[in-house]
Order: C-alpha cells, then sequence, then structure tokens
C-alpha cells in the first residue's frame, strides 16, 4: 500500500514538472500551470517589492517593475529573464533615462517638441546601451522614458540604485518562486555550464550576490545612514562586476 502511494505521488510529481517544461511554460501556449503558478507569482512579486519599499523607504518606478515581475514569472526560459539582463537592464536604463532628460533640456527645442524629443532620446540611449551590457531587458525601456515625463519619487541621482534595489528583489523572488518547479535561471547557448548549482558564469553569481547582499543592507538604511551607504556602494560594485564582465570575455574571444 504504502509502494503504491509512493508511486502515484512520484508520478504526479513528474506530471506536475512536465508541465513546467520548456516547451508548454512559455508564450504561446495557453497553460493552466503558466496562468496559476506565473500570474499568482507575478502579482505576489510586485506586491511584495511595494511592501519593502514603503517599509524601506526606497522608493522605486513600479510600471517597469511590473512588467519584469510577469517575465520574472512567466517568461522565464527567455534570455530577457536572466539576473543579469533584469538587474542592469534596468540600472542602465535609468541612467540613459537621466542622460536622454539632461541632452533634451540642453537642446531645449521648444514647450510643443520638449517631451517627444526626452522620450526618443532616453529609449535610442537604453536600447544602445542594453545591447553594449548584453542586458536586453524589455520593461526596462519603461524605466528609461518615465523621467521625461513623471517627476521622480527620489532624487534623480538616486534611480539607477534604487531600480537596481527593485530589480535585485525580483531576481531573488524569481529563484525561489521558480525553482519549486525547474532550473532558473535557464539553461540556453551561452550558460550551459553549472556553477554552485546554477546556469551561470561565476562572475555572474558574484555579482548577482553582492547586489542582493547591498540590497538587504540597503533595506535598513532607516536604521542607520550607515547602512543607507554602504548598501548604496555595494550596489554599485554589484552592478559594475556583472555589467562589465563579459567585456573581458569578448575581447578574449576575439
Amino acid at each position: 500500500m504504502n509502494f503504491r502511494s509512493t508511486s502515484v505521488q512520484f508520478r504526479l510529481s513528474k506530471l506536475s514538472r512536465e508541465e513546467f517544461s520548456k516547451e508548454l511554460y512559455r508564450p504561446g501556449v495557453i497553460s493552466l500551470t503558466r496562468i496559476v503558478w506565473g500570474s499568482l507569482g507575478g502579482g505576489l512579486l510586485l506586491g511584495l517589492i511595494a511592501i519593502l519599499s514603503s517599509q524601506t523607504g526606497i522608493k522605486v518606478l513600479y510600471p517597469p517593475l511590473a512588467a519584469t515581475c510577469f517575465i520574472n514569472t512567466t517568461c522565464v526560459y527567455l534570455r530577457v529573464a536572466r539576473p543579469k539582463s533584469v538587474i542592469i537592464g534596468h540600472t542602465v536604463a535609468s541612467i540613459c533615462g537621466l542622460a536622454g532628460v539632461w541632452i533634451g533640456n540642453y537642446i531645449d527645442p521648444g514647450a510643443e517638441f520638449i517631451i517627444p524629443l526626452k522620450l526618443g532620446l532616453s529609449v535610442v540611449l537604453a536600447a544602445v546601451f542594453m545591447q553594449i551590457f548584453d542586458a536586453d531587458h524589455p520593461p526596462a525601456a519603461a524605466t528609461a522614458a518615465i523621467p521625461a515625463i513623471l517627476p521622480l519619487p527620489m532624487p534623480w541621482y538616486l534611480l539607477p540604485l534604487h531600480m537596481a534595489w527593485g530589480a535585485t528583489i525580483t531576481v531573488v523572488f524569481a529563484f525561489i518562486w521558480n525553482r519549486v518547479w525547474f532550473e532558473f535561471p535557464a539553461r540556453d547557448i551561452d550558460n550551459y555550464v553549472k556553477n554552485a548549482g546554477l546556469y551561470m558564469e561565476k562572475v555572474q553569481i558574484a555579482g548577482v550576490a553582492i547586489c542582493i547582499a547591498s540590497c538587504v543592507i540597503m533595506s535598513f538604511q532607516l536604521v542607520s545612514p550607515v547602512f543607507r551607504i554602504s548598501g548604496l556602494c555595494g550596489m554599485a560594485a554589484g552592478i559594475v562586476i556583472l555589467g562589465t564582465h563579459h567585456f573581458k570575455i569578448s575581447s578574449q574571444v576575439s
């Protein structure tokens, strides 16, 4: 009796995991598993970010992170859902959005064209530099656009690091939520060797780990300015490591 029960449980577990396979758990397939698990995860993730933001005083831009929450729980096999793409994508796009605003103000074409100019410049710069830094992440284009049309909830110089904080939370949640059923990040053509149990390069793992530790430290900024400063500095260091390691690899290959 116990053997039969164990056998049935094993088959059900195998069936459940098959429903999360790359062939079924992806855009283009109407999957009940993806509709329920992926959608629930996305909603819980954005709610978690909102709670943490209000409790820590770290303001973020919710619209682009909402799109990231969707990708990180329902489109997990895509390259744009990988940790580097998420964290560096939002960081680079933040800087490009600010640069687009500054350049637009410098050109100053007049009230009628100033907003379109800022929007165009911000998204062009974000598209260029996300590709240069190997961090394509479509939701980050919204991160670049928002400074051109809306007032920021934080000082402009904190936008990149605050968005990196929010992006890091989405990565941590995705690690926990997705790995209940399948490998995350997913194996792909550039990440097919496991390091520390993850399909990621060692440098990427180190960069993400620093970002995660810094995210935690930043969350205690209301306790002491020391946490705020050390957390921001650590996040900046993690971003540099995570965002630039591929330049060395590319030069070695060439």
